[in-house]
């Protein structure tokens, strides 16, 4: 049994267990047919030392680089002309050209498929183990109403509302910025305009709040308490027509 009490190992053998009652009986056959490789340190046949030599240590050239190796090392050498596939891409090519072209591969980038974000190429094996969107679960329990509401800012005004009454907003806001650029347009009411106001407010002071009238300008049909600041607004844009 190898490794048992009564086995030792062959130094000139590789170490090869042999019974301790036939150890010396092996060493010395090992002794009288076996020699150590100059070369490799490796015991081996004397008979075949020349051709151990010969297959192993001979000087060979690589024909691809034309660099003198070991033949027993042309095959794992550092040969700047094998050929090496980019870790990026399908494309083969030199090794002594493979460093610049997979800086180049590498800085590629590809959009993730589940954040959208746009990732190089080089970086994608460690944004797949940091990506948000890969660890949000199928399942995800509803927002609790007690959740901070995102908030934006109004361009027009330059208030925060939440986001989801911007929409609303932005309606009202957009509208009053144009009422203020037309006020500006004519900042001062014509005697006109006043006449016209003061008459509108003679003839509905005290009116039903309910009742209808027309615009003498554009004829829109609005309530009375509605056309008094309307008619004098559709007054200023005839003007400034």
């Amino acid at each position: 049994i190898r490794g048992s009490r009564d086995d030792q190992g062959c130094p000139l053998d590789n170490h090869k267990e042999v019974a301790v009652s036939n150890f010396a009986l092996h060493e010395s056959h090992c002794q009288r047919f076996l020699c150590l490789c100059p070369d490799c340190d490796e015991h081996v046949p004397r008979e075949l030392l020349e051709l151990h030599h010969q297959n192993q240590h001979s000087q060979v050239k690589c024909t691809k680089c034309d660099k003198k190796v070991a033949s027993c090392k042309l095959l794992n050498h550092e040969c700047k002309a094998r050929l090496q596939r980019c870790e990026f891409c399908p494309v083969e090519l030199p090794l002594s050209a493979m460093a610049e072209h997979s800086v180049a591969c590498g800085s590629r980038t590809e959009r993730c498929s589940d954040c959208g974000c746009y990732i190089t190429l080089r970086d994608q094996p460690e944004h797949a183990q940091i990506c948000p969107d890969l660890h949000v679960p199928e399942n995800p329990s509803p927002p609790s109403s007690n959740s901070r509401r995102t908030a934006v800012v109004c361009r027009s005004c330059m208030r925060s509302f939440p986001l989801e009454e911007m929409a609303e907003h932005q309606l009202e806001c957009d509208h009053k910025s144009e009422d203020h650029k037309q006020e500006q347009a004519s900042p001062r009411l014509t005697s006109s305009m006043k006449s016209a106001l003061f008459s509108a407010q003679g003839r509905r002071q005290g009116g039903d709040v309910d009742q209808i009238s027309t615009c003498p300008h554009c004829h829109l049909a609005l309530p009375v308490v509605t056309l008094r600041w309307h008619e004098v607004k559709c007054q200023i844009h005839v003007n400034l027509k």
